[in-house]
């Protein structure tokens, strides 16, 4: 199965943590690196018939297009879900709030906290 992952995150240090993480956990899995919501948008929207299996991993707090904006954006065009496109929100913000507003996302699978382990990271790819 060809598994594509998104990293959609400002902070170029964290993509490429990640990334390595994950090559380290499956070397055959594909990252994208995209440094904020609109880039990671474009990236998915290509990627829905090409791609078996897509995981995103959306940060909160970015520039351009924050993690709301993209939620919000990723409804309008109708992705949705399902054991082809899965969606994990990873962000080192403390704030109660978000954690409430992410369960009024459904396509939001899970919510991790900054920074991403080993364990959680071979939890979202298999």
């Amino acid at each position: 199965m060809n598994i594509t992952v998104v990293i959609v995150d400002d902070d170029p240090i964290v993509r490429l943590v990640i990334q390595r993480m994950i090559h380290n956990i499956d070397s055959s899995v594909s990252c994208r690196q995209c440094d904020n919501g609109e880039v990671g948008l474009s990236v998915i929207e290509k990627l829905q018939n090409v791609a078996d299996n897509v995981i995103v991993l959306l940060d909160i707090n970015m520039p351009v297009l924050n993690g709301w904006e993209f939620l919000d954006r990723l409804q309008q065009i109708n992705i949705v879900a399902s054991d082809k496109f899965q969606l994990y929100m990873i962000t080192s913000s403390t704030d109660t709030s978000d954690k409430i507003k992410a369960r009024s996302y459904p396509v939001i699978k899970k919510l991790y906290p900054k920074p991403l382990s080993n364990q959680d990271l071979k939890e979202i790819l298999f």
